[in-house]
């Protein structure tokens, strides 16, 4: 990618930018790595309409944090967070990485790395002391990634159909 690779933070006009993104990740990605045999338990009634409401909700939560990375006028990732308070906890501001994906194409250039430095810079300039994030159990790529960015698992989340 080199100096050509630029980040910026998105706003309401890359609404259209976001559901592709957003669609990639929980549409072609989801499937390449879902189980069959857990698909009902993903699905939503009307994804389309799921997907839509998660951009919107995104770029109008002022505690939200959304960035893109973007070379040679061609959208390559983007990574959503959010702030979170608890002044019950010792550790009273933490942030939320959402989603983080970067194109296929793009993978293994440094992008997502990228993506992420800049969520955690915006989450420490928020005055975060932790930041906290999730993924599917078999997404093996995202954990290895957690792993090598020294996240710590924490909890693990069970579901089953009744």
């Amino acid at each position: 990618m080199g100096p050509a690779l630029q980040l910026r933070a998105a706003n309401r006009t890359d609404e259209g930018t976001l559901r592709t993104l957003h669609r990639a990740l929980y549409v072609q990605h989801r499937d390449e790595i879902l189980p069959p045999a857990l698909a009902d338990l993903y699905a939503y009634k009307n994804l389309d309409e799921a997907l839509a409401d998660d951009v919107r909700s995104l770029l109008q939560n002022p505690a939200s944090r959304i960035f893109l990375a973007e070379a040679n006028g061609e959208t390559l990732g983007y990574i959503t967070g959010h702030v979170e308070r608890d002044l019950r906890r010792v550790l009273t501001h933490k942030g939320i990485v959402e989603d983080w994906y970067v194109l296929p194409e793009h993978r293994g250039l440094g992008v997502g790395r990228r993506l992420f430095e800049e969520l955690i810079s915006a989450f420490r300039e928020a005055g975060c002391q932790a930041v906290e994030s999730a993924t599917w159990p078999f997404n093996t790529g995202a954990r290895a990634v957690h792993d090598h960015l020294g996240f710590h698992e924490i909890q693990v989340r069970y579901r089953k159909r009744l």
